[in-house]
């Protein structure tokens, strides 16, 4: 079997599977979804004949986020004048990975310069290296709790086409991009692939539909709908024509599009949920700004990362407490990463690092 050289000389995307009494590892909600509207879905779910494939086009599911979300109006390009979205506006797919890959798909092929900050989330480099895209990363210290914006627009005039993906706020440093970092990304000309994975934590809002645009959404975070792989992207009609051909057919089953549309029906559990996560990041943050030897990055996002004068990884697990090491990224040596959990779990957490250090 001949496989390409470049896929070869890749890492997969992957997780040590390991087992914690306090799981901090996955930026995952520390919040179920509740039990009720749990039973509601597998009521809905046994009305419907398993034997049947799911709509084509989830044009159900597509039509609740559409109705749910109501931007501000666009200022460019085929969005001009609209106010919210059509459900041609939207694509459902298996988590926001899914149609992450299948936008990039569509927008790169063999040497299109791609800019994105490092470090970020490395699924981004691996789909562009694997769509023969040109990888342009540009390197930035995290310290600061801001996206190299000025970098990213000098790259973006230098490399005729490119496309640029960002995710603000950022994983796994936490940092945003300065305020009008996205406008002024657009008003260079170029493609943004802006993933919003994180935004509820930052109060963000969805931004208009512009030609040069599209957000790609989850419900696996502020949502704590991780394990049914749900996500969506918004942009306009025409690009979501043709993102849609490279994307895979049937890639929602009617569990989770079941489930994403009683979501959105409540989306108050959402929110009280987010308020309480924000609220318990802010303590976690200023206690381990207390410990000292102890660096942390400003954040916006569902986690916090950290740098520490020696590892303790290995010790917070041996405590049953699972964090994610990501001092293999670039610029972030010695450094882990911890997601906000429950007000118990974060007490375990800040309990470990201040007897650790």
């Amino acid at each position: 079997m001949s496989v390409r050289s470049d896929v070869a000389r890749m890492t997969a995307y992957t997780l040590e599977l390991r087992s914690a009494e306090v799981k901090l590892n996955q930026n995952e909600s520390p919040f179920d979804f509740p039990a009720e509207l749990k039973q509601q879905v597998l009521e809905r779910v046994a009305k419907r004949s398993w034997n049947i494939y799911p709509d084509f086009e989830a044009i159900s599911l597509r039509g609740a986020i559409a109705s749910s979300f109501s931007p501000l109006p666009a200022t460019r390009g085929e969005g001009s004048g609209v106010r919210g979205f059509t459900p041609d506006n939207i694509l459902v797919g298996n988590g926001s990975n899914e149609l992450l890959a299948a936008a990039i798909g569509a927008f790169v092929g063999p040497g299109t310069p791609v800019v994105f900050p490092r470090p970020t989330f490395t699924l981004y480099e691996k789909l562009v290296t694997i769509a023969g895209g040109l990888p342009v990363p540009i390197e930035f210290e995290p310290d600061s709790g801001l996206l190299p914006l000025d970098a990213m627009l000098n790259a973006i005039s230098e490399y005729q086409g490119a496309i640029v993906i960002v995710c603000s706020p950022n994983n796994p440093t936490g940092g945003v991009l300065p305020r009008g970092g996205l406008e002024k990304l657009l008003s260079t000309g170029a493609t943004v692939l802006f993933d919003r994975a994180y935004g509820d934590f930052a109060n963000d809002e969805l931004p208009p539909l512009d030609d040069r645009l599209v957000t790609f959404s989850t419900f696996s975070k502020a949502w704590g709908l991780a394990a049914l792989r749900v996500g969506w992207l918004a942009s306009t009609a025409a690009n979501c024509r043709e993102i849609r051909k490279v994307k895979l057919p049937y890639s929602l089953n009617i569990i989770s599009e079941a489930i994403a549309e009683i979501a959105l029906q409540n989306r108050e559990v959402r929110d009280r949920n987010v308020a309480s996560i924000i609220s318990e990041r802010a303590r976690v943050y200023e206690a381990l700004r207390a410990i000292p030897r102890i660096t942390v990055f400003p954040t916006a996002a569902n986690f916090i990362t950290f740098r520490t004068e020696r590892p303790l990884f290995e010790e917070l697990c041996a405590r049953g407490i699972l964090v994610r090491d990501v001092s293999a990224y670039p610029r972030l040596a010695k450094c882990l990463r911890v997601s906000i959990g429950s007000r118990e779990q974060n007490d375990r957490f800040l309990d470990a690092m201040g007897d650790l250090t």
